[in-house]
């Protein structure tokens, strides 16, 4: 494949739903190359052709590097792919990151995308717990629903479940540094879903006793936890999973 250079900075236009630039990596390239480490002749940005422009599919960084230090900008051609099909080449591997994707999907008018960012935006829980929770119905479900995440194969459903034990953390737990924990949700799932707690009892006890709880490494760690919590001061240890 032959690599082209131009100066006609112009020609080359991102594709709706790239990466938003980062000047902090763009300065780090262009000090590394004023340094005399330019390796931008042998790292080629890829690009398709279409309408006599150039449309930058990787590589957009290194382009903007160019364009400040005035230097040409060394690319090779591919085919046209679609957006959806390049987000599907970057989830082999580390260059987007889970907010890149969402905003590469959400562009494209994916409206399951569109409903994650608006419940991690509710309830201020990490993009994993909310993609586990709202596909698999649990916080701490499968790793194969963040590669289907970054497929563009993310689907809702179980909104209704995730809002609910969400929200019934919040209102125990918000006190705690911790609340937005998915295995503290997690925890806050099974105990619910074994349905012998009290959980107006619960708030009270934490109420008596916020000092009790502890930021835990697993869900059943939070069980025990939580279970500690609810018998303060029990004359009879009461069991709640």
């Amino acid at each position: 494949m032959k690599i082209q250079q131009s100066t006609e900075y112009n020609q080359f236009s991102t594709i709706l739903g790239n990466r938003v630039i980062n000047m902090q990596k763009v300065n780090k390239l262009t000090e590394d190359i004023e340094a005399g480490l330019n390796l931008l002749p042998y790292c080629p940005i890829v690009v398709y052709k279409k309408d006599d422009h150039y449309h930058i599919i990787d590589g957009q960084h290194r382009f903007e590097a160019s364009k400040k230090i005035e230097s040409p900008v060394f690319f090779v051609e591919c085919k046209e792919l679609e957006l959806k099909q390049i987000a599907r080449m970057n989830s082999r591997s580390d260059k987007w990151k889970t907010v890149d994707f969402l905003e590469c999907y959400i562009k494209i008018g994916m409206k399951d995308y569109e409903t994650l960012k608006a419940f991690v935006k509710k309830y201020k829980v990490g993009y994993s717990c909310a993609i586990y929770f709202l596909m698999d119905g649990n916080p701490n479900g499968s790793m194969k629903s963040n590669q289907k995440f970054r497929d563009g194969e993310f689907a809702v459903n179980h909104l209704e479940l995730a809002s609910e034990i969400a929200e019934l953390t919040e209102s125990i737990f918000n006190r705690y540094t911790f609340s937005k924990n998915r295995y503290l949700m997690g925890a806050v799932q099974k105990i619910k879903n074994a349905g012998i707690c009290d959980f107006e009892k619960l708030k009270s006890k934490i109420s008596e006793n916020p000092k009790g709880m502890d930021p835990q490494p697993s869900v059943k760690e939070y069980i025990y936890n939580i279970e500690r919590v609810y018998n303060f001061k029990n004359s009879k240890r009461v069991t709640i999973f």
